[in-house]
């Protein structure tokens, strides 16, 4: 059985956020968030930009990160108001946690 960390603890998602969703965050939920409802993730990182090779934000939360990506570095835990959520796969997931942090 693998043991569970605090780093890949709680359900990896994508959650857009702000007036129009453009500020997109990955981290990991307790439980899957909910449109206009506060939700709490761990390991919060924002997505700068992501690099076409990723096929956009669908294929970033499929695949993970592709040469030219820019992620900032992760921090303990943040709140957000999602607008948009998008459940992460488990291979896009450890790479987005191993990606190195732009700047």
């Amino acid at each position: 059985m693998e043991k569970t960390t605090k780093k890949s603890a709680g359900i990896p998602v994508i959650i857009c956020v702000g007036e129009h969703g453009r500020a997109v965050v990955y981290g990991r939920a307790e439980r899957e968030p909910q449109i206009g409802v506060p939700c709490r993730l761990t390991g919060a990182r924002m997505v700068l930009y992501w690099s076409a090779e990723c096929g956009g934000l669908f294929g970033f939360a499929a695949r993970g990160p592709a040469p030219g990506t820019r992620l900032t570095h992760a921090v303990e835990s943040t709140s957000a108001i999602p607008v948009q959520t998008i459940v992460v796969s488990a291979e896009a997931a450890r790479a987005i946690e191993e990606w190195p942090a732009h700047g």
